[in-house]
C-alpha cells in the first residue's frame, strides 16, 4: 500500500513540476521594423552574382534554333536542372543551374560532362529564391 502511494504522490508532483505555461517574447519596436526592411530589401533584389555551367554556344545560321534544340535536349536529360538561353551578340548560349559557389557548380559539372563534353563553369548573374 505504502509503494502505491508513494507512486501516486511522485506522479501527482512531477504533473505539478513539468506544468507548461506560455511564452511571452518582448520585442523592441526598432528590431521588427529592421527585419521588415531586410525582407522587403530582399524582395526588390532579383539576381545576385553566382555561378552557372554552359553546355553550348551557337553563332551563324539557324543558331537561336540549335540553341533552343540543346535547350529542350538538356531539360529531358536533366529535368531537376533549369535550363536557359542567352543572347550575347554574335552568340546563342545554353546555360544551366544557379549555383552560389564554383564548388556547389562543380559536383554537377562532372555528372553534366559525361552528356555534354565541352561544358564549363561561368560566373552569371543568378536568381537567389
Amino acid at each position: 500500500m505504502k509503494k502505491i502511494l508513494t507512486i501516486f504522490l511522485l506522479s501527482t508532483l512531477g504533473c505539478f513540476a513539468f506544468a507548461q505555461g506560455t511564452v511571452r517574447y518582448d520585442i523592441e519596436p526598432g528590431i521588427v521594423k529592421i527585419q521588415e526592411d531586410y525582407i522587403n530589401n530582399w524582395r526588390k533584389v532579383g539576381e545576385i552574382n553566382g555561378y552557372r555551367i554552359q553546355i553550348a554556344a551557337y553563332s551563324g545560321v539557324n543558331s537561336k534554333s540549335q540553341a533552343e534544340y540543346a535547350k529542350n535536349s538538356f531539360n529531358n536529360l536533366f529535368p531537376y536542372t533549369r535550363a536557359y538561353l542567352i543572347y550575347n551578340e554574335p552568340y546563342f548560349k545554353v546555360r544551366v543551374g544557379n549555383y552560389y559557389s564554383r564548388l556547389q557548380a562543380y559536383k554537377d559539372l562532372e555528372t553534366i560532362k559525361l552528356t555534354y563534353p565541352s561544358a564549363y563553369i561561368v560566373p552569371d548573374k543568378i536568381s537567389y529564391r
